[in-house]
């Protein structure tokens, strides 16, 4: 069995579904972590910022590529990955800036359901647990998320290692490896 995998997830972050604007001026943007292979590490992403208002849509995509082997990819099937929705408010404070994000509520898609599904293709509404009292009494938002997986055989795909001596390998510990990219509609 082939030992050396090229894996690719694909995350549409679309829009936010059921949000109750209070007339505040925060901006609010979706953060999301994904479990990174070999202990307790995670790589943090957040989408844009963008004003509060009842339709809050983002439309923006993101790609994380690595090389993987067959018991890092077993591993993934019991982990998640998490999504916050939080907002942030500048506030000016003795002549300087101070920003800092609030959380609002969060959610979750385990990568088990992503793989499990047809193609490795998934979308999903997240349904938000509170996590500030803000939403407290108020039906909770719900966020649309479009996930693919693809997993290939590096030796019969004929793809070729990356870099010079680095390869992105989710067990070293600097996050500059990752091929990252994110796209905005």
């Amino acid at each position: 069995m082939p030992n050396n995998y090229h894996l690719k997830l694909d995350i549409k972050i679309t829009k936010l579904a059921n949000f109750i604007d209070q007339g505040s001026d925060e901006r609010l943007f979706i953060r999301y972590y994904i479990h990174a292979f070999g202990g307790n590490r995670r790589i943090q992403v957040d989408t844009r910022e963008i004003q509060s208002k009842n339709s809050v849509k983002w439309n923006e995509c993101a790609s994380f590529q690595c090389r993987a082997n067959l018991d890092q990819i077993q591993q993934l099937e019991s982990s998640h990955i998490t999504f916050e929705l939080r907002s942030r408010k500048t506030r000016q404070i003795f002549g300087g800036i101070m920003t800092r994000s609030r959380l609002l509520g969060g959610g979750e898609i385990s990568w088990k359901d992503v793989m499990d599904s047809k193609g490795m293709e998934l979308e999903k509404w997240i349904k938000f647990t509170a996590k500030d009292r803000k939403f407290v009494g108020f039906k909770l938002p719900n966020l649309l998320v479009e996930m693919k997986v693809d997993v290939r055989d590096v030796e019969t795909n004929g793809m070729r290692k990356w870099g010079s001596s680095k390869e992105c390998d989710w067990f070293d510990s600097s996050v500059d490896m990752y091929h990252v990219e994110t796209l905005v509609d």
